[in-house]
C-alpha cells in the first residue's frame, strides 16, 4: 500500500542504495544475444561540485540509457573524470595564493601530491552527486583521464603520431595566457566584445616627409614595430612602398612594404607590422623575411628589453606610458604624432579558462598536424557515417574541419600527461636556458626514461618539462575507457566499442566532439560514435548565463532536495528542446513535481479504489485476456492512445528529441488516463460485468506507460511499478530490467475521434462555466444547436458528456434560447441557460474589465512582436512565450466578447 502522500526523499534514498545493492547498472559483454548499447561520461573536470549544465547533460545520458534497456539493449554507461589541466590547475593555484604560497614554493612533485589529494576527494563529490542524480552509471568502469591505462592509451597516440610525422616540434606564434602562463590552442581562445580606442599615430618618414598614419588598438606592441604594410592596389600610398619611415619612440627606421592582406578600408589604409606580437603580422613577416621581427613583451606579460624606457611594465601600464608619450611627441614640423583617439569595440581574444587577454608569441611548443584526420572526420559526417542532432550544426562542424590548423598541444603548466619526450644532455644544448626558446632539440619518445642514448650512449636525460593539452586525453576517451590501445583479448573493446551516442553542449563540438572523431577513424578506422546529440545551455530565465559574479546559478542539489529529484530531471529535459538553450527558473519545476503528485495519487486510486489493496490474481490482469467486443468506448480510446503514444515517444528518442517524447508521456498521462479516464473508469468499476476490463485497462495502461517514463522519472516509477507490477503480472525485479510495453492491435480511429469530441464539448462546457463563475456544484440545463455526425456522437454519448459536463439534461434546440452562453463543439454549438444562475449585472462589468485587460495585453504582445530589435535579440524561448500569450489573449478576448453578447451588453 502506497504512503497517503509522496516523499520523494524517502523514495529516492531507498531506491538508490536497492540499485546500488543489485548492481543493476553493471554491464557484461552480452552472452544472450543482445546487442550493446554504449554510452560514455563526459567527463567532468575535478574541479568541484557539478552545475547545472552537468546536471542536464547527465539526465540526458541517463533517459538514453534506461530507455535502451527497457528496450532489450544490454546497456553500458561509463563514468568517469577529467583532470582538467589548466582549470583544475587554477583552482589548486588559487587555493595555494590564499596560504600566501605559489606552486613553485611547493615543487612540482609536492604541488602533485597536492593536486592527486585534491582529486580524490573531488571526484567522490562528484560521483556522489551522479548518483543522486539517479544515474544509471556501470561504477565499476569508473576512469580518469590520468589513470594507468588512459596515461598507456595517450602514450601509445603520442607515439604513433609521432612516428608517423603528425607530431613534431617547432618555433610558431601561439595565443599565450600570461596569467596562466602557457600556450593554448586556437579554440581554447574566447573572443569578447570589448569598448577600447583606435590610436591614429603618424610614422614620418626618414627623409623628413609627413610619412604615414597608422590605426592600432594596441600602441603598446609598436615598440616591436619592424614595417609599415599597405594593400598594394591602395593608390594612395604607392610612391611610399620601399620608403624608410622613423619608428616614433624608438631609434629605429623600418621600411613600407606592399601585402595582399592590408584590408584598405580599415583605419586609414596603413597598419603597422609587429609580426613577433600579431598572428596577421607574422604571416606578413613569412612574406616579407627581410623585415625581421622584435619581441617586445614576455612570457610574463611585461615589457622586455627592447621596449627600451618601457621595459618592466605591464602591457596595461605599458599601453597608458606609451600614449602619453606619444602625446608630447612631435615630427620636425612640430605637428603632434598622436594624430587622433577615437571610440572602438574590438573582438579581444580572451583565455577560455581566466578571461585574461591573450598575448601572441612565437614559441617552441609541440604541435600536431591535423589536415590528414580532418578530411576522414569531415568523410564520415557527409557520407552519413556521422550525424549530428540537431543536423543545423553540421555546417558549422563541416567549415570548421575544412580550415583547421595545426594543433598546439603543449601547455606549460604541471598538471597533466607529461609529454613523452627525452633529452640527451650529451646531445642537447640545454644548459639554463628557457626551455620555450631552444630550438632543435633531439627527441627520444619514450613513456619511460631511456636507459642510454642511441646516438652517444649518454645515459643523462631530461624529460620534456610541458604537458599535454588536456583534450589530448580526452579525445581518446571512447577508445580508451575499454582498455585500449590492447585488444587481443579485449572483450569489452570488441563488445561495446564503437559507442553509440555522445551527449554534450555545443561549445566542446570542436574542442571534443571533433577530436574523438579524429582519433578514433585514425587509429581504428571507424567512427567512435555514430550520433552526437548536442545540447544548449542552461540559462537564467532572463537568458543570461549563470555566474557566480551574476548571482543567478542554480544549484543542483538544492533544487533535487527542495522539490525531488524526479521533478527537477523532468523540468530539465522537457525543455532540451534540439538547438535551444534553456531559460531555467526555480518555477519551472512546479508542474513536473505536480505531475510527480498526480502519478501517486492515481496509482493510489488503482491500488485501492479499483483493486481495493485485494492480492492479485494469479499472472495478474493480462490484456490478452480481454473480450475486445466488450470494451466500451471509453476502454478502447485509451487503450488505442496507449499504443499510439508508445510508438510516438519511441519515434521522438530516436530522433534525439527527448524533451518531445517527455512532453508526450507527460500529455498522455496527465491530460488524458488521469484527467479522462480515471473518471471515466468509476462507473465501468461499479458495474460487475464491466469491472474487470477495467481493472485490467488502469492497471495496463498505468504500469505501462510508468516504464516508458521511467527513463524520465526513475525513482518515483519504480516505487509505483513494484506496487503494480503483480497486478500487471510481470515479474522483473526492477523497472529497469521490465522491458517496455509492446501493445499492438489497439489502434482504433473511430474511439479515438468519437473520445476527442467528447472531450471538446465537455471541456468547452466547463471553460464556460468557469469564465462566468458558475457554482461547479451547479447541474445546468444544457441546449445543441446542430446535426450530422456530430450531433450523433453527442446523442450516443449523452450519458458521459452530462457526468463530466455536470449537466441535469441536454436537449435538441432549433434556435438559441434567451439569456445563454455558448459552448462551441466542432460544429456543433451548446447553449448553457444563465438565467437566475449568475448575476448578469455584476458579471457584464467583471467581464468588461477582464476584457478591458486582456486587449491591454494583447496589445503589449503584437508591441513586442512588431519590435524587430526584441525579435532579432531576445532568445528564441522568449519570442515564442510572448506569440503564445498574443495568441492566448487574442482567442479569450474573442470568447469573451461572445459571452458579453450573450449577456446583452
Amino acid at each position: 500500500m502506497l504512503e497517503k502522500t509522496y516523499a520523494p526523499d524517502a523514495v529516492e534514498k531507498k531506491w538508490v542504495e536497492a540499485w546500488s545493492k543489485a548492481g543493476l547498472f553493471h554491464s557484461e559483454p552480452s552472452r544472450d544475444g543482445r546487442r550493446a548499447y554504449t554510452v560514455v561520461i563526459p567527463p567532468p573536470n575535478v574541479t568541484g561540485a557539478l552545475h547545472i549544465g552537468h546536471a542536464l547533460n547527465n539526465t540526458l545520458q541517463d533517459v538514453l540509457v534506461r530507455w535502451h534497456r527497457l528496450h532489450g539493449r544490454e546497456a553500458c554507461w561509463v563514468p568517469g573524470t577529467d583532470h582538467g589541466g589548466i582549470a583544475t590547475q587554477n583552482v589548486m593555484e588559487k587555493q595555494l595564493k590564499a596560504e600566501k604560497l605559489s606552486r613553485h614554493d611547493l615543487g612540482r612533485e609536492r604541488f602533485l601530491e597536492r593536486m592527486q589529494a585534491w582529486t580524490r576527494d573531488c571526484k567522490k563529490t562528484i560521483l556522489g552527486q551522479l548518483t543522486r542524480l539517479g544515474c544509471a552509471l556501470d561504477f565499476g568502469r569508473e576512469a580518469f583521464t590520468m589513470d594507468e591505462a588512459r596515461a598507456k592509451a595517450v602514450q601509445h597516440a603520442f607515439k604513433e603520431f609521432y612516428d608517423a610525422g603528425l607530431i613534431y616540434r617547432g618555433a610558431r606564434m601561439v595565443n599565450w595566457c600570461v596569467r596562466c602562463g602557457t600556450a593554448l590552442s586556437d579554440i581554447e581562445v574566447e573572443h569578447e566584445d570589448r569598448k577600447g580606442k583606435l590610436w591614429h599615430i603618424r610614422y614620418p618618414a626618414e627623409d623628413g616627409g609627413p610619412g604615414v598614419v597608422v590605426a592600432t588598438t594596441r600602441p603598446e606592441t609598436m615598440l616591436g614595430d619592424t614595417a609599415v604594410a599597405v594593400n598594394p592596389s591602395d593608390g594612395r600610398y604607392a610612391t611610399l612602398v620601399g620608403k624608410p619611415l622613423r619608428l616614433p619612440l624608438a631609434d629605429r627606421v623600418i621600411p613600407v612594404v606592399a601585402d595582399e592582406h592590408v584590408d584598405s578600408a580599415f583605419g586609414t589604409g596603413a597598419v603597422k607590422v609587429t609580426p613577433a606580437h600579431d598572428v596577421n603580422d607574422f604571416e606578413i613577416r613569412s612574406r616579407h623575411p627581410e623585415i625581421g621581427s622584435l619581441q617586445v613583451i614576455g612570457f610574463d606579460g611585461k615589457m622586455g628589453p627592447e621596449a627600451g624606457r618601457f621595459a618592466g611594465l605591464s602591457r596595461e601600464a605599458a599601453r597608458d606610458a606609451v600614449v602619453a608619450a606619444l602625446g608630447e611627441a612631435l615630427d620636425e614640423d612640430g605637428a603632434p604624432l598622436l594624430v587622433k583617439t577615437e571610440d572602438y569595440k574590438n573582438a579581444v581574444g580572451v583565455c577560455y579558462r581566466c578571461q585574461q587577454s591573450i598575448e601572441p608569441l612565437v614559441s617552441e611548443q609541440w604541435f600536431m598536424k591535423m589536415g590528414p584526420l580532418a578530411d576522414k572526420a569531415k568523410a564520415a559526417v557527409d557520407d552519413g557515417r556521422f550525424h549530428i542532432h540537431p543536423a543545423s550544426w553540421e555546417k558549422s562542424y563541416r567549415n570548421w574541419l575544412a580550415n583547421i590548423q595545426d594543433w598546439c598541444l603543449s601547455r606549460q603548466i604541471w598538471w597533466g600527461h607529461r609529454i613523452p619526450a627525452w633529452y640527451c644532455l650529451k646531445c642537447n644544448d640545454v644548459g639554463d636556458k628557457p626551455f620555450l626558446t631552444l630550438k632543435g632539440l633531439k627527441a627520444v619518445i619514450s613513456a619511460e626514461k631511456p636507459a642510454s642514448c642511441a646516438g652517444c650512449w649518454g645515459r643523462e636525460f631530461l624529460q620534456d618539462p610541458d604537458v599535454l593539452d588536456t583534450w589530448f586525453s580526452s579525445a581518446l576517451w571512447p577508445l580508451s575507457v575499454f582498455g585500449w590501445p590492447s585488444k587481443e583479448g579485449n572483450k569489452d573493446f570488441s563488445f561495446y566499442y564503437p559507442t553509440d551516442v555522445l551527449v554534450t553542449g555545443y561549445e566542446i563540438l570542436y574542442l571534443w566532439v571533433a577530436r574523438m572523431q579524429m582519433m578514433g577513424l585514425h587509429f581504428e578506422g571507424r567512427v567512435p560514435f555514430a550520433d552526437a546529440l548536442i545540447h544548449g545551455i542552461v540559462r537564467d530565465k532572463a537568458g543570461k548565463k549563470m555566474s557566480k559574479s551574476l548571482g543567478n546559478v542554480v544549484d543542483p542539489l538544492l533544487m533535487m532536495n527542495k522539490h525531488g529529484t524526479d521533478a527537477f530531471r523532468f523540468a530539465l529535459v522537457s525543455q532540451a528542446h534540439p538547438g535551444r538553450d534553456i531559460p531555467f527558473a526555480e518555477d519551472s519545476i512546479t508542474g513536473p513535481r505536480n505531475f510527480a503528485n498526480k502519478l501517486w495519487n492515481s496509482t493510489r486510486y488503482v491500488l485501492d479504489y479499483a483493486l481495493k489493496n485485494e492480492p492479485a490474481p494469479a499472472g495478474g490482469y493480462p490484456l490478452c485476456a480481454l473480450d475486445r467486443s466488450a470494451l466500451s468506448m471509453a476502454d478502447r480510446w485509451i487503450l488505442a492512445r496507449f499504443e499510439a503514444v508508445g510508438a510516438e515517444a519511441a519515434a521522438r528518442v530516436a530522433e534525439y528529441n527527448l524533451a518531445a517524447a517527455a512532453d508526450a508521456l507527460y500529455g498522455f498521462l496527465w491530460d488524458e488516463f488521469c484527467d479522462w479516464y480515471v473518471e471515466l473508469s468509476k462507473a465501468s468499476l461499479a458495474d460487475p460485468a464491466r469491472a474487470t476490463a477495467a481493472k485490467t485497462v488502469l492497471v495496463q495502461v498505468l504500469t505501462g506507460t510508468l516504464k516508458l517514463l521511467h527513463p524520465f522519472m526513475p525513482f518515483i516509477t519504480e516505487e509505483l511499478y513494484q506496487a503494480l507490477k503483480a497486478y500487471a503480472g510481470e515479474t522483473a525485479e526492477h523497472a529497469f530490467q521490465a522491458g517496455a510495453p509492446r501493445p499492438e492491435g489497439w489502434a482504433d480511429a473511430d474511439a479515438v475521434a468519437e473520445m476527442e469530441f467528447i472531450m471538446s464539448a465537455v471541456g468547452s462546457v466547463r471553460a464556460t462555466r468557469s469564465q462566468l463563475n458558475v457554482p461547479p456544484a451547479s447541474k445546468l440545463k444544457a441546449f445543441y444547436k446542430g446535426d450530422g455526425t456530430t450531433a450523433k456522437r453527442l446523442t450516443a454519448n449523452s450519458d458521459m458528456v452530462l457526468h463530466l459536463a455536470r449537466l441535469e439534461s441536454l436537449e435538441h434546440a432549433q434556435a438559441r434560447p434567451p439569456s445563454c452562453a455558448t459552448a462551441v463543439a466542432g460544429d456543433l454549438t451548446i447553449f448553457i441557460p444563465l438565467e437566475g444562475l449568475i448575476d448578469f449585472a455584476k458579471e457584464k462589468v467583471r467581464l468588461a474589465k477582464d476584457l478591458e485587460k486582456l486587449v491591454k495585453e494583447l496589445a503589449k504582445s503584437e508591441a513586442m512582436l512588431g519590435n524587430r530589435s526584441f525579435i532579432e535579440r531576445a532568445p528564441e524561448a522568449e519570442v515564442e512565450k510572448v506569440r503564445a500569450q498574443r495568441d492566448q489573449s487574442k482567442a479569450q478576448a474573442e470568447h469573451l466578447k461572445d459571452t458579453l453578447a450573450a449577456l446583452g451588453s
